[in-house]
């Protein structure tokens, strides 16, 4: 079994209790978990005939929480379970099973959005891959003024990251890759990005990010 199927599979069982485990989040790695989505939104910014695509979207958290018509949504998961879940909750929605990564499937969708969300989906993969699959994104999915926001399991540098990890060893995830804002910034902005991060809780923040112009940081 590969990686990626053993990682969906450990999804489509947690789909089953997702949504309970994540009422009162208090303990690591979810420790701001409502802010974080609550950030996402002020900082997106929406506007009435925008497009919407949230990846990663589970069981639709952050995309219920978008105040826009469910028509105008669009959501992307590996985890068919998880879809399941959030057609219940957005029936409009465009929703599409698809592996996240290398981000090909992009293509398929035939459509390009104003904003492009994520939550607490990106720490599935390393670095490097964070940072290709987001310029793939911003260069084939979004609008040429489009915006992306991503929420996350992060932190502001290295010192921050070693602490956490020592503070919450017996909860720290191996096969997962946390943000760690100071290097992947600096990354990110030699691929032509501006970038705005803002630490929310001791281990979650939002990145800001446009291709070219735009957010600040």
């Amino acid at each position: 079994m590969t990686k990626n199927s053993s990682r969906e599979k450990l999804f489509d069982t947690w789909a089953q209790t997702y949504n309970q485990d994540l009422v009162n989040a208090d303990s690591f790695p979810f420790i701001g978990y409502e802010r974080v989505l609550a950030m996402m939104i002020a900082l997106a910014g929406f506007k009435d005939d925008h497009v919407v695509l949230d990846l990663g979207i589970g069981t639709g958290n952050l995309a219920m929480r978008i105040p826009l018509p469910e028509k105008q949504i669009w959501g992307v998961d590996f985890s068919q379970v998880m879809l399941d879940k959030a057609r219940i909750a957005l029936d409009g929605a465009h929703l599409v099973q698809a592996d996240l990564s290398g981000g090909g499937w992009i293509d398929d969708l035939d459509q390009r959005f104003d904003r492009i969300l994520s939550a607490y989906t990106f720490h599935e993969f390393p670095d490097d891959e964070k940072v290709a699959l987001i310029k793939h994104l911003a260069e084939k999915g979004l609008t040429p003024d489009g915006l992306m926001v991503i929420g996350d399991i992060s932190f502001l540098n290295r010192k921050q990251y070693s602490r956490a990890n020592a503070e919450f060893n017996d909860l720290w995830d191996e096969e997962e890759y946390y943000w760690c804002a100071e290097p992947v910034t600096g990354m990110l902005h030699k691929d032509g990005f501006h970038v705005k991060y803002d630490q929310v809780s001791v281990c979650a923040g939002v990145y800001q990010l446009q291709l070219g112009k735009g957010a600040t940081g």
